[in-house]
């Protein structure tokens, strides 16, 4: 894949990372805002939980695997000064990591996920919120193998 093509590669995983992190931030605030009370009406125990939730797998996962991402593509082709190694698993990676946030982000969203960003047993958040983030994990695989590739090659 010629750099001008990984360049694209790079921004879509930086693009998700930035969307993800004003998404997280408008929640925050939120969280922020009922926490000291500032408007009362708004004071919804389930919205708040799903908040945090949501907030965390936002920050935690989401943002820092699709800024790593994106990063790896733009400093693989610039400082190796070569093409990517499989740019198209590139794009297949990054379909399967987005469409994993996208499942995850519907229990998250709708309050069937409140367990934080927590994986451990026992399972309690909709079977959905862990394929989810279990495809956003398979999507990284697939930058890890482009990376080790592209250093090999």
């Amino acid at each position: 894949m010629n750099n001008n093509k990984a360049a694209g590669l790079s921004l879509a995983n930086m693009w998700v990372g930035f969307i993800a992190f004003l998404a997280a931030a408008v929640m925050g605030l939120y969280q922020v805002i009922q926490r000291i009370d500032l408007i009362p009406q708004i004071m919804i125990s389930d919205i708040y939980f799903a908040s945090v939730s949501t907030h965390g797998v936002l920050m935690g996962f989401v943002l820092t695997t699709f800024i790593i991402m994106g990063y790896g593509y733009y400093t693989a082709t610039t400082s190796l000064n070569r093409p990517l190694w499989g740019g198209k698993l590139g794009w297949v990676g990054f379909l399967v990591s987005l469409a994993g946030v996208l499942i995850a982000a519907v229990p998250l969203l709708t309050g069937n996920a409140s367990v934080l960003y927590t994986f451990y047993p026992p399972l309690m958040a909709n079977p959905a919120f862990y394929i989810g983030a279990t495809l956003l994990v398979v999507g990284s695989w697939f930058w890890c193998l482009i990376m080790v590739m592209s250093m090999r090659a």
